[in-house]
């Protein structure tokens, strides 16, 4: 992914005050800045916790988006529309608000990244008499230490969708998310985690419920790691820089598993992740998904790397009269 920043600019979000300190010019970005930014955007492009919206017929923020070209004029109106929700909600934190204008691959884009809060003690000096004394002092405003927002929106102003990260505060009665609903006027979307979860989980029941036994699989893949072993590493194998094709799982269950594929799609369609949907896999949960952990009852953890978990000359999973599964590894070296 190339990003190429072209200007942020910087505003004050802190409903401690009166109202919001919201800047009239994009910030100089040194080094530091440029590389702190840049990566905030990149995170936020590949967070699981981000999720595909769609701007709803009536969104307000639509209209503006395509008929004001004024990127210090866009920036300073979505920072008031914020600040007015984080008065009237309590619930919602405080922060810092950077607007980004950049593009990647050449697609132009608006990133709003939201900076909360966090408390916290910093040092301080004073100087008594012929002596000095230094103590520490409590902040309430210090910024994340890493370059990560806490919410985000990322706006693609070629074709109009968006990729929020929001979360829920408490929101009159109850917990809710404000973002897609009172900022931006979009439609709600599971986050990409969620949608990976839902593909996996309706693949693995599926090939359950299709291939109860074992011995009923004939000439598809073993169940040696378990069902959820076998199916969770087809899923992975899908994914192509980070990203997974639900019409690319379909046909590979079609492929090794074309009994469960009618209750692949029945199941899928009650989880509303559609068929041509593209689940996006951060760099982080890739890895995770590269390795099983087995846990005995006693404690014992083992992680075995997943591809080897159908490899008879690496592992050999035993079941047991007794519905129990023992695990042989081949091969140690001591």
């Amino acid at each position: 992914m190339e990003v190429k920043l072209n200007q942020v600019i910087y505003h004050l979000l802190d409903a401690g005050a009166s109202e919001p300190v919201l800047s009239d010019r994009p910030m100089e970005l040194n080094a530091d800045l440029f590389d702190y930014f840049t990566a905030c955007l990149e995170k936020a492009f590949v967070s699981d916790d981000g999720k595909n919206c769609a701007f709803l017929p009536d969104s307000a923020f639509l209209q503006e988006l395509q008929h004001n070209q004024d990127f210090i004029d866009i920036s300073r109106r979505i920072a008031g529309v914020i600040f007015e929700q984080q008065l009237q909600y309590p619930g919602i934190p405080s922060g810092d608000l950077a607007v980004a204008d950049f593009t990647v691959e050449g697609v132009p884009y608006y990133g709003v990244l939201k900076l909360n809060y966090r408390p916290g003690y910093t040092h301080a000096t004073t100087v008594l008499g012929n002596g000095q004394c230094s103590t520490i002092a409590p902040q309430r405003t210090l910024l994340p230490g890493t370059p990560k927002a806490d919410e985000a929106a990322l706006i693609d102003r070629a074709n109009y969708t968006i990729r929020l990260i929001e979360k829920r505060y408490q929101l009159d009665e109850k917990k809710d998310v404000y973002l897609s609903t009172h900022v931006f006027g979009c439609a709600q979307a599971l986050p990409e985690k969620e949608k990976l979860k839902a593909v996996c989980e309706t693949a693995v029941a599926a090939v359950q419920k299709a291939y109860p036994e074992a011995e009923s699989l004939e000439d598809v893949p073993p169940f040696d790691g378990g069902t959820e072993t076998a199916v969770g590493l087809m899923v992975r194998n899908q994914a192509v820089d980070n990203t997974i094709a639900v019409e690319d799982v379909r046909a590979r269950i079609e492929e090794q598993y074309p009994l469960a594929v009618q209750d692949f799609d029945e199941a899928l369609a009650e989880t509303g992740v559609a068929p041509d949907d593209r689940v996006t896999v951060s760099p982080a949960r890739m890895r995770r998904m590269e390795s099983r952990s087995f846990k005995t009852e006693s404690g014992i953890e083992i992680k075995i790397p997943a591809e080897l978990c159908n490899s008879d000359d690496a592992v050999e999973f035993i079941h047991s009269a007794g519905g129990g599964l023992s695990l042989l590894i081949k091969d140690v070296l001591v």
